[in-house]
């Protein structure tokens, strides 16, 4: 009996909300017109009501670079990131970090947390053989050509600093740190580190520790808690279907879910989206149909929720549609299936 091997097809490359959120944040309380910002990069609102919804990367940079030209915020990564720390990256990442009895171990832990929130994106570590320094790194999720880059790199270095100092103390400064850009920082980021050496046009940005450092414990140990584990975050998908599916559980409540739609998610045609999807075995209709019954399936087991405004809130023309839809997967009706959530 024979087979078809589906050809595997590269993820649609996205951005988890806990990060996009510390931007608009920052933002709001510059006063910036966030809202029309946002919506002019095709990102969705309610998007920013849940830190675990995730929207595309591409929407996202457009979003970054549009803000910081028109608020003349040239340094705006740089400056979300010294404001909000660690926790920037994820809303655990601080308590994640006093949990872990020394640096090295935290940053490992936090390294693992990160690259489950932003595709392409790596944090890690880096220790050269006899070297004295050990390298704390992070690889944008944005090549060096993106115009974005400059707001992703320093976002993600500030972060990755204040992760260190949750070890060594607020006033430590590393004596080397590593830059993607051609161009070194403006005067506001030097005046932050006058005793570091600034190292141009790197593969990646880094931050250079004394390998004496590693095994410090978290600085304050009042603050310290209990060891536990990490935030249970999947970790990012690494298929189109999947990817694509993470994306539409943020539109899901947009009225026109068409196919040109889901083309412009993932910066591609509708003809190569079709491609894709016939690759993986599927078909847009069936990954939007999947994807609703997860949100649905979800829905339903809140009694406060009523049928008809879920169906209305996926965009069905009516109950009985949303019925069969819910049914054709489920093999029940969204009535049935509630019913046992009702004990």
């Amino acid at each position: 009996m024979g087979s078809t091997a589906h050809k595997a097809t590269k993820s649609i490359p996205v951005h988890r909300v806990a990060i996009v959120r510390s931007f608009t944040q920052f933002l709001e309380d510059v006063g910036a017109p966030v809202e029309s910002g946002f919506r002019q990069s095709g990102l969705p609102w309610c998007a920013l009501e849940d830190v675990n919804n995730y929207v595309p990367s591409h929407r996202f940079w457009k979003f970054l670079i549009s803000m910081a030209r028109s608020e003349g915020i040239p340094d705006l990564g740089f400056r979300v990131g010294d404001q909000f720390g660690a926790n920037s990256a994820d809303t655990h990442m601080v308590k994640l970090l006093r949990s872990s009895p020394t640096l090295y171990q935290g940053l490992i832990r936090a390294s693992e947390l990160c690259n489950k929130t932003v595709t392409n994106c790596r944090v890690g570590i880096l220790q050269p053989p006899d070297s004295e320094y050990t390298y704390f790194y992070h690889r944008p999720s944005c090549n060096a050509n993106n115009p974005a880059i400059e707001q992703i790199s320093w976002f993600g270095l500030t972060t990755l600093l204040d992760m260190v100092r949750a070890y060594t103390g607020p006033q430590w400064q590393p004596a080397e740190i590593g830059l993607m850009a051609d161009n070194g920082p403006c005067r506001y980021i030097c005046e932050h580190f006058p005793h570091t050496r600034m190292r141009l046009s790197q593969a990646y940005s880094w931050i250079a520790l004394d390998n004496t450092v590693l095994s410090m414990p978290p600085f304050n140990k009042q603050t310290a808690i209990q060891a536990s584990t990490s935030p249970d975050y999947e970790a990012l998908p690494g298929d189109f279907v999947g990817s694509l599916k993470l994306v539409l559980l943020t539109y899901i409540q947009e009225r026109k879910l068409s196919l040109e739609f889901a083309a412009r998610l993932c910066s591609t045609s509708k003809r190569t989206l079709q491609r894709n999807l016939r690759e993986a075995g599927t078909n847009y209709q069936e990954v939007l149909s999947n994807t609703r019954f997860c949100v649905a399936s979800h829905m339903l087991q809140n009694p406060a929720i009523k049928v008809t405004d879920i169906a209305r809130r996926l965009g069905y023309s009516d109950s009985a549609h949303f019925a069969r839809a819910f049914r054709r997967i489920a093999g029940v009706t969204p009535k049935v299936y509630r019913r046992q959530f009702s004990h």
